[in-house]
């Protein structure tokens, strides 16, 4: 995974900590964070991710509006940027919003370097986000 550059938004500082450390781990090159979901779209313009990692519930925002952001052609140089939203396993209504806001897969919170590592083997062997989206099932 060298070379691989990570969009992280979650709003714990602790939360973000460990997931940093678990992609450094894995060998990816540079992880560029924030706890706001608004710098989403600023650093995904600034920073050209491979990949963003974005929690669902960022306290006073959705992880929902900010994949939608992401998508939005107005707001963003890369619409089509792979996006994994991490959410607990508890739920299941989120599948379709997370689906219809254009999030590629969902990774079940807590995250592990095996899950973590396998999502991103996939996305970077995937030719395009449509790929990415029929690889990662929604669980």
């Amino acid at each position: 995974m060298e070379g691989l550059s990570v969009l992280l938004i979650d709003d714990s500082r602790a939360v973000r900590s460990v997931i940093k450390t678990l992609l450094h781990g894995l060998g990816v090159a540079d992880v560029f964070d924030s706890g706001d979901g608004e710098e989403a779209v600023v650093l995904a313009n600034t920073c050209r991710p491979y990949v963003a990692l974005i929690d669902y519930d960022l306290g006073h925002a959705s992880g929902l509006d900010v994949v939608r952001g992401l998508r939005d052609h107005s707001l963003t140089h890369a619409p089509d940027l792979p996006v994994l939203l991490l959410a607990p396993v508890d739920l299941p209504y989120l599948v379709d919003g997370a689906a219809e806001a254009g999030a590629n897969a969902i990774l079940p919170k807590p995250i592990n370097a095996s899950k973590l590592g396998a999502s991103l083997e996939t996305v970077i062997n995937a030719r395009r986000v449509s790929e990415v989206r029929a690889i990662l099932a929604f669980h």
